[in-house]
C-alpha cells in the first residue's frame, strides 16, 4: 500500500482579506462557510497581466499552500512562461488542511477507518472548490473559462474521483500518481460504469504514475482499460507510465511537462 503522499447548501463565500506578499505570488486568506474556517489560496500572476485586458487559463494547484507545493511549481510554470514553453496563465494554490479528510472518499475499509477516521470528505472539498474558490477566482480575475487542475499521490486521487464523478467541474485534469490503491481500489472498480455515463464535452485527461507498483499500479490499470474501452464522447487523454521515476521524484518530472502540453503557447 502506497503512502498518502503528501454539504451544506451552496454559498458564496465571503470576500478574501488583503493580499498578502508571498515567496513566489501573494497569499490571501479565504472565509469558507463549507469548510468552516478560513482558508490559505495563493494566486502567481502573468508577468503581462497588468498590461492590457487579456482573459487567462486557470490552473488550480491542490496542495497549494506556501508550505506545500506552491512555491516550487507556481515558480516552475513562470519560468515555462517566460521560456516561452506555455501559454500565460494564472496559478491558484488551494492548501490542504487535513489531506485524508480533504481528498479521499469515504472508506470501507476497517484498517483506513482505524488509521484515519476523520477522513473522506472529498466531497465537501469539491463544493469547496465549485462554489467557493472558482467564483472567488472566476470574479476577481480575468479569466477565460479555461480551467485545469493538477495535484499528486491523495490530490491526483481527488483529481481521478472528480473527473470520473463530476466531469464539468474542470477542463483539464493533470493526475500524477493517483493514490488508487485507496479502499481495496474502489474509486477504480466504478470508472467503467462512471465513464459510461459522461456527457460528452471537450476536456483533456492526463495521467502518470513512477515505479509504485502493487495497488498503485493496479488501481490505475484498471482505470486505463475503463476508459479505452468506453471514452466519454470528446475526451482527449493520454497515459504516460514513468516507472524510471519514483513517488517521491515524479511530479517534479511530469508537472511541467504536462502542463506544457495541456497549454502550449498560443501563436499570434
Amino acid at each position: 500500500m502506497s503512502p498518502l503522499v503528501a454539504p451544506v447548501a451552496a454559498q458564496t463565500a465571503e470576500p478574501a482579506v488583503a493580499a498578502t506578499p508571498a515567496p513566489v505570488g501573494q497569499t490571501f486568506t479565504l472565509p469558507s462557510p463549507i469548510m468552516e474556517g478560513n482558508r490559505e489560496i495563493n494566486v502567481l500572476l502573468p508577468d503581462d497581466y497588468e498590461n492590457g485586458d487579456r482573459r487567462y487559463p486557470v490552473v488550480y494547484m491542490l496542495d497549494g499552500g506556501q508550505a506545500q507545493d506552491f512555491p516550487t511549481y507556481a515558480a516552475l510554470v513562470r519560468d515555462a512562461i517566460r521560456a516561452g514553453d506555455m501559454q500565460p496563465v494564472i496559478v491558484v494554490g488551494v492548501a490542504s488542511q487535513d489531506r485524508q479528510n480533504e481528498l479521499t472518499e469515504r472508506a470501507t475499509d476497517r484498517r483506513i477507518i482505524a488509521q484515519w477516521p476523520n477522513h473522506g470528505q472529498s466531497d465537501r472539498f469539491r463544493r469547496f472548490l465549485t462554489d467557493e474558490v472558482k467564483p472567488w477566482v472566476q470574479g476577481r480575475y480575468r479569466t477565460n473559462g479555461d480551467d485545469v487542475v493538477l495535484g499528486e499521490s491523495a490530490a491526483a486521487l481527488f483529481i481521478v474521483e472528480t473527473f470520473l464523478e463530476q466531469p464539468a467541474l474542470f477542463d483539464r485534469y493533470l493526475a500524477i500518481s493517483p493514490s488508487l490503491w485507496w479502499d481495496r481500489e474502489a474509486l477504480s472498480k466504478r470508472a467503467a460504469s462512471l465513464l459510461a455515463a459522461h456527457p460528452p464535452g471537450e476536456r483533456q485527461l492526463l495521467l502518470t504514475i513512477g515505479d509504485e507498483g502493487g495497488q498503485m499500479q493496479a488501481g490505475l490499470d484498471r482505470v486505463i482499460v475503463a476508459l479505452r474501452r468506453t471514452p466519454p464522447n470528446g475526451l482527449n487523454w493520454r497515459y504516460e507510465p514513468r516507472h524510471d521515476l519514483t513517488h517521491s521524484t515524479i511530479y517534479r518530472a511530469m508537472a511541467p511537462a504536462f502542463l506544457r502540453e495541456a497549454l502550449p503557447p498560443v501563436k499570434d
